[in-house]
């Protein structure tokens, strides 16, 4: 795969977008492709290095950009181009000083059905106003919200703050693509109905709020509503016990979460050092049970207001309670 070639068939689509019609005083930013062992931003490319790590927004030189990972070619150029929308929109975030959620909040966000199972209703009621606006089911979703946010501000509170970062960089996806590729845009659409009627995804909170926070913002922006400036004023008779009844799910889901923590410390050997100070994990793939959180792909430890250590591979961390101090770190052993 020529990483050259790659971006600048992105840069030609991303030539095609007026950002600041995608949102408000957004504009372009810098992106780079990489792989393995090269890092292209432009005409440029050079050896990578531990700066790039996932597909997201970083500083580099002392401006943000945006980066995204290549394990081949691309499947379709539209569509990386508007992941790659996406992630200037995260560059877009850090540079207007958006509330970032507390990932911590989101690593140990509490194992309750009732709020669960509200937060599904609200997700039905997202992806029928994606297919068929209908002014009642969208005040029915505002009052249920404010009532879940009410009853649990903490995790609700966590909710809302991944969707602004998260759902709005996805609406900013959605808009990109529906310029790009209208034919990609409507299954991107209906894909993310779908997932926000899947009764299993609802549990997975962090990817939940992708997918809602961005049908949120298409529902309002498709109607010419403002969007929601959320309290727990107005939960009025939204009512937090009926709905589905999501109990085995809840059951199953958080069994797995338990399996797989409990197996990954069955093979685990304890590190001597690591650091008192959890820095950064994957908030995507964290999973928590007990004290203990399972990072499948790296971490980054070390003491505070110090340069992290970048570990890669699968460890489980022990914390103490919901906090980024670390009890004890084990390396998953192969």
């Amino acid at each position: 795969m020529d990483l050259k070639e790659a971006h600048a068939e992105v840069a030609s689509r991303l030539d095609r977008l007026d950002f600041g019609a995608l949102l408000p005083g957004f504009r372009r930013y810098r992106f780079a492709l990489y792989d393995g062992s090269r890092v292209c931003l432009g005409g440029d490319c050079l050896p990578v290095d531990a700066r790039f790590l996932g597909n997201t927004a970083i500083e580099y030189e002392g401006r943000q950009i945006a980066i995204w990972r290549l394990a081949g070619p691309p499947e379709n150029y539209d569509s990386l181009a508007a992941l790659l929308a996406h992630e200037m929109c995260h560059a877009f975030q850090v540079e207007t000083g958006a509330a970032f959620p507390d990932e911590m909040v989101g690593a140990f966000y509490p194992r309750n059905l009732v709020n669960s199972t509200g937060k599904y209703r609200e997700n039905l009621l997202l992806a029928e106003l994606l297919e068929e606006f209908d002014p009642g089911k969208w005040d029915s979703l505002l009052r249920l919200r404010s009532a879940r946010l009410e009853a649990g501000p903490a995790a609700v509170g966590y909710e809302i703050k991944a969707e602004g970062i998260e759902g709005q960089a996805k609406f900013v996806e959605l808009a990109a693509l529906k310029l790009l590729s209208p034919g990609r845009y409507g299954e991107a659409l209906a894909k993310t109905a779908r997932n926000l009627r899947d009764t299993h995804g609802v549990f997975n909170t962090r990817l939940c709020c992708y997918d809602s926070g961005a049908a949120i913002l298409t529902v309002a922006a498709a109607n010419g509503l403002s969007a929601p400036d959320w309290t727990a004023e107005a939960a009025g008779e939204a009512g937090l016990t009926s709905g589905p009844d999501l109990s085995v799910e809840y059951r199953d889901y958080y069994q797995a979460v338990d399996a797989l923590v409990n197996g990954a410390l069955a093979k685990a050997e304890k590190m001597e050092t690591c650091g008192s100070v959890l820095l950064g994990f994957d908030p995507y793939n964290v999973r928590s049970s007990g004290d203990n959180l399972y990072h499948p792909n790296f971490i980054m430890c070390g003491e505070k207001n110090a340069d992290p250590a970048c570990l890669m591979g699968v460890y489980v961390t022990a914390m103490k309670g919901p906090t980024r101090e670390i009890k004890t770190v084990y390396k998953v052993r192969p």
